[in-house]
This record gives structure tokens, sequence and C-alpha cells, in this order.
């Protein structure tokens, strides 16, 4: 059977120079990254099965009280053999998935006319694509799997609205099936940062340079700029700022935790695609998550672009998540080829894009058409994922400051 190119799918991405168009074609806009660099890397092992078994160690379980330890007296204690300590794990098991994609089918012919940079246009805008999506994978897989999560319900205690908290809490749900009714304040934020310092014992990402250490935030620019008009925090901050701290000079203009120092222990990182939804599933009682993008096709053409959806653009809630260190590694499978006689091709693991094409008896004898395609794998590896909470809430309305007169 051969393999053949169908040319009705041809996509005509290259910008003809029929009109004398100025300049060249410009690249696309990819949003910000914020969750790449959350999570510790590591490798997934080839020929250690489909399935890896993790153990983690626990803290150890005291046979005597924390709060008032028993002492004897030292010329009493012999003979006895003390409180009697105990140790456990919890065992976790993850596997390896991958995502395969490819990109629009193309005639390379039609690219000796074609504007300039019409191609190496299209080529960066896949892989900024490749970019969004494992970013929107660590956003979500962290959202999913966390062993601990929060719901901002006014009138509710803390208890009430914390679920998890355990190593063996992974991928627990929120705390109701009711939807959140506040939006996240700093206060409550900062809340929540103490009992995952003093009650669940997160560690905090290590001071690097300017920044101290600090818990991470990773939420929207609305949420952000809330935290930021916050009356507590906003009187601090210019406080700090007036008194000719750097700390309140840069947490004023920055709040981001790639260029600003932290505040009262947490940094902020803003994504631009937060996890948004209108409804919580009756079922698996989690959010029903929008997908922030929108896509318009050209039929005629064979092209598509996205632009941001409305839906996602008007939800009423959404998602912010704090992260303490060594939450979970994520894991990218290394190099293998094969064995003895068996080789295969070096596959693309981490995102790569690789052009591709497919010389027939056919439609492409020449090699006149290909297409650029990528493979995306990795594995999510719990380490302490009760150290990653996130926290969904109701989003404010914009205050736009307009007064009528």
């Amino acid at each position: 059977m051969s393999y053949q190119i169908d040319t009705a799918e041809i996509s005509n991405i290259a910008v003809r120079d029929v009109n004398r168009l100025v300049g060249s074609v410009s690249k696309c806009l990819a949003a910000n990254s914020p969750w790449i660099g959350v999570l510790s890397g590591g490798t997934f092992k080839s020929g250690m099965g489909d399935v890896v078994t993790q153990s983690v160690e626990q803290q150890a379980a005291p046979g005597d009280s924390f709060a008032v330890p028993t002492f004897t007296n030292d010329t009493a204690i012999a003979g006895t053999t003390g409180s009697n300590e105990l140790t456990g794990k919890v065992d976790y098991t993850y596997r390896l998935e991958s995502k395969r994609g490819q990109g629009p089918k193309v005639n390379v012919k039609q690219g000796y006319g074609a504007f300039k940079s019409s191609y190496l246009t299209a080529e960066d805008a896949l892989r900024k694509l490749i970019v969004q999506y494992i970013n929107a994978d660590v956003q979500a897989q962290m959202v999913i799997k966390s062993a601990s999560k929060f719901s901002a319900k006014a009138g509710n205690t803390f208890a009430q609205n914390f679920t998890g908290g355990t190593a063996t809490d992974l991928g627990i749900t929120f705390a109701a099936l009711t939807l959140p009714d506040a939006p996240l304040s700093f206060k409550c934020l900062h809340a929540i940062a103490r009992f995952l310092k003093e009650g669940l014992f997160g560690e905090m990402f290590p001071a690097d340079g300017k920044v101290q250490p600090h818990f991470r935030f990773i939420g929207s620019s609305d949420i952000i700029e809330a935290f930021r008009n916050e009356v507590g925090v906003q009187n601090v901050l210019i406080g700090l700022t007036t008194g000719q701290y750097k700390l309140g000079e840069e947490s004023v203009s920055a709040y981001s935790f790639e260029t600003s120092p932290a505040y009262r222990g947490l940094a902020f990182g803003v994504t631009q695609r937060p996890l948004r939804f209108n409804s919580i599933d009756g079922t698996s009682h989690m959010p029903t998550w929008l997908n922030p993008i929108s896509v318009i096709e050209d039929e005629t053409n064979e092209t598509a672009y996205s632009i941001a959806n409305s839906d996602w653009l008007a939800a009423g809630y959404e998602v912010g998540v704090l992260i303490a260190e060594g939450s979970f590694e994520r894991q990218v499978p290394e190099r293998y080829v094969g064995e003895g006689s068996f080789k295969f091709a070096p596959q693309l693991m981490a995102g790569e894009l690789d052009w591709h094409y497919f010389k027939d008896n056919d439609t492409n004898s020449w090699g006149d058409f290909g297409w650029h395609q990528y493979q995306i794998s990795r594995a999510y590896k719990p380490l302490l994922p009760q150290h990653i909470i996130p926290i969904i809430y109701k989003r404010a309305q914009t205050d736009l400051g307009l007064v009528a007169i």
C-alpha cells in the first residue's frame, strides 16, 4: 500500500508578494509561561517498565508528645527503652504520557515566490505553540494532581474551605460542590501560606540574589492587581516606598517572582491564561475548565488562527496556585535508540519541532509537500504533592475608576 499526499489538504501559509507588501511578516505573540520553571526536572529512565512506583518517606511518627515530651530523671532511666518511634512511606505510581501533533501540510514549491519570512514566522508560531502546550499541561496537571486544595467560600472556616493536606490525598477534589462566592484576598492567601509552612511543613524556594526565601503564587493579572490594591498591603508598600526601601519600590512596580523581592514570604508570577470555569461537575467534583482560545478557520486556504475565547474572558471563576518547593518533578524520557539490530530513529520527546516529508511514487515523488511534526513526552513524579495548593475563587468586577459627573 503506497502513501499518498492529499493535495486538497495543502495549507497555503505562504504570503504571496503580489501587491508589494512592505517589510517582513511579523512574528506572532506568545502567552508568557511562568509554570515551566517552578518544577524540578528529571529523567524517565528506559527499561524501567511502563509504570514506575515512587516511595516517599514521611515524617517520623513520635512515640511521645511534642507538646511536653516526657523526660525521666537520669538516675532512674536505667533499664528503660523509652518511647517507640516509627517511620513510614507513601507509594505513588506514575507513567510516561505523550502528545503528538503536526503543522499544516504545505507545498514547498510555493516558497520560491513567497514573501520574505512567510515560512520562518509560521515555524516560529508552531514553536511558541509547543511552549504554550507545555505550560498549559504543567498548570492543569498541578491543579488536578495536587493533594491540597482551597475554595474561597465566605462564612466558612479555614478547615471547611481546605481539603487534603497529606501525602495520600493525591488528586483530591475541592471542598464542596458549591461554587466559591468570594474573590481571593491577600489576607486569605497569606493565611494559606502560613498553614503551608506551619501545618504542612512546606519548604520555601531558596533565596536567590535579592529574592529572600519564599513560596510562589501564580495567578491572573487581575488577582495580582487586587492584592496590590488591598488596603493592608497598599499601606505597607506605600510606607516602604516612602522610606525608599528597594523592597517597596520593586514590589509596587514588579510583583513578579522573576524580578521582585518576595513580600512577606510570597513571590508572585502572572499567567496570561489561568484556568477559569463557570460550573463544577457533579460527578468529578472538579470545575469544568474553559478553553482559553477559540479557533478561526479559513477553509479556502486550509489555514486557521486562534483568538481569546469570549466565554473564558467573561468567566465568573478562576484558580490561582500557591507553590512550595519540591512538590513534583517533571520528567522527560532519556533518548532510546533501540537494542541490537532493532534501531529506531531518535524520538522528539521534549517538544522539538521537526520538518518531515515522505517521498512516494505518486503525488510526492519529488518531495514537494511536507509538514512540521512534534512530540511532547513527560511524566510527573509526585514528591510532596500536598505542597501545591490550587485556590478557586470568584472573579471580581474590574474597577475602571470611572465616575459620572
